[in-house]
């Protein structure tokens, strides 16, 4: 039996029937009301560790207090625990089913997860509690739909429009389903024709996928599932901003798609847009401040800025997340590492890089990158050679780790294999690198080939390279460190 099993077990076998609970003492009150105070208190400085052990001590004192569970659910909430926070927030409404903010948390954790068949009976509660709350109902009604249940769907828009009239988005959310528009009479069904596209798609024919969604395409522009579904296609082929275009569409229209500002932040770092993933990010943490990787995005955009102590806050952030994806968290502590050496802190960052390939001894780019510092600052050179033999090994094609072995060898004095491994370089690097090509002239020179090294020197230079040092090994025509 795994432990998220026996910790529901535990948790249902603790909570005994009202007549089997035993009255709670006004010495226990006072102490219940002090871990309340406190457990909020270290919520708002973020210290969930200590706000749930505050909360969980009221569970054993009383374990019927609704408010306590409720809190312990959103601790877990917005750490991305799920399995947790369903359990915590089940028995708040098992105490108080009365109470329209724990069927609200269980409503996001359901939509966060994706679960349809959930998220519907908890809808049902909120109507019983609001019955005059039309937007309750149309979120019921639409989570049928996505559960698949079409004629069920459309039974509950029908009562929708019955209860509160006809709108532009009951035509729009039948339409989903059935394909048909009141101008156009039958066309094709739109939910068919997205399942279609999303195997293309999974099956890599990315031609087949487009032609599907465009012949649906002027029914459902305001549909965000579709407008997210044709931006993964332009992603898919390449084309980032026509993706871009697509996915902002969609979340204009809900913010409830995760995946797609996820997508959103990827193509902002590969299109260098760094002020608009900021602004980005913040929407998407307004939604989802539970997701380390949207933190993870925030931190990179801000470092790409020079805004590191804003940055380092994000990191930390990120850090407190999803602490068992090992994965991410190597990455975020690498970006960590690039933070701390911006700040001078070398020390610090070898410490940060270390932890990184720790946890993810398979990511050789990350390995890539501490070797290339240590290169960069001409110390500990025998470590980074250990790194970046392994990352070669297991990447021989990888242009920028062979530059990284270049340089090491370099700066240990072994200018011939240097030259092997910096023409490898840029062999594998379709569009000359500057840097490559710097690197390239400094080897060159000590070779014993300064007027081949000038040559280089000269096309890292045209290459969009220009530093300052590079143009004085220009001016000077020989090899400078400062």
């Amino acid at each position: 039996m795994n432990r998220i099993v026996v910790l529901c077990c535990i948790l249902v076998l603790a909570l005994p029937s009202a007549g089997q609970q035993k009255p709670v003492s006004a010495r226990d009150s006072v102490l219940i009301k002090q871990l309340f105070f406190a457990g909020l208190s270290d919520k708002l400085k973020e210290n969930y560790v200590r706000s749930n052990e505050s909360f969980s001590k009221i569970t054993t004192i009383d374990v019927r207090n609704a408010a306590a569970w409720y809190e312990i659910a959103l601790l877990n909430f917005r750490q991305n625990k799920m399995a947790e926070a369903e359990i915590a927030i089940k028995n708040a409404v098992g105490i108080d089913q009365n109470n329209p903010w724990y069927w609200k948390l269980m409503a996001e954790l359901y939509k966060s997860t994706g679960s349809m068949d959930r998220l519907i009976p908890v809808f049902d509660q909120l109507i019983r509690l609001a019955p005059d709350q039309q937007s309750y109902q149309f979120d019921r009604a639409n989570a049928i739909a996505i559960a698949g249940r079409k004629e069920e769907a459309m039974a509950a828009y029908a009562l929708l429009e019955k209860k509160f009239g006809p709108s532009e988005s009951l035509d729009r959310a039948r339409q989903r389903i059935t394909g048909v528009t009141k101008e156009n009479g039958p066309a094709v069904s739109g939910t068919e024709a997205m399942a279609a596209a999303t195997l293309y798609l999974s099956q890599k024919k990315f031609l087949a996928a487009s032609k599907v969604l465009e012949n649906i395409a002027a029914t459902h522009q305001d549909d965000p599932l579709f407008l997210a579904l044709y931006g993964d296609v332009l992603y898919e082929t390449g084309n980032l901003p026509g993706a871009l275009i697509y996915y902002k569409k969609a979340l204009k229209l809900t913010d409830q798609l995760y995946g797609v500002w996820e997508k959103v932040l990827n193509i902002s770092i590969l299109m260098g847009q760094y002020k608009q993933m900021i602004a980005i990010g913040e929407d998407a943490l307004s939604v989802y401040p539970n997701q380390a990787i949207l933190y993870y995005y925030m931190a990179f955009a801000l470092h790409r800025e020079d805004q590191n102590k804003d940055a380092l806050e994000h990191i930390r952030s990120a850090m407190a997340l999803d602490g068992e994806n090992k994965e991410l968290q190597a990455l975020i502590s690498a970006l960590q590492a690039e933070i701390l050496i911006d700040q001078g802190k070398t020390a610090a960052a070898d410490m940060a890089f270390e932890k990184a390939v720790k946890l993810d001894p398979q990511n050789f780019l990350i390995m890539n990158n501490y070797a290339y510092y240590l290169a960069l600052r001409n110390e500990n050179l025998d470590k980074a050679v250990s790194l970046i033999a392994i990352a070669a090994k297991a990447l021989p094609q990888n242009a920028s780790i062979a530059d990284t072995y270049a340089l090491i060898l370099f700066r240990k004095g072994q200018y011939d294999l240097a030259k092997s491994w910096i023409e490898k370089a840029l062999k594998n690097n379709e569009a000359e690198n500057s840097v490559y090509l710097e690197h390239y002239g400094d080897i060159l020179f000590y070779t014993g080939t300064p007027d081949e090294a000038l040559i280089q020197w000269k096309k890292s230079w045209d290459a969009g390279n220009d530093s300052s040092l590079l143009k004085r090994k220009i001016n000077e025509k020989k090899y400078l460190t400062k």
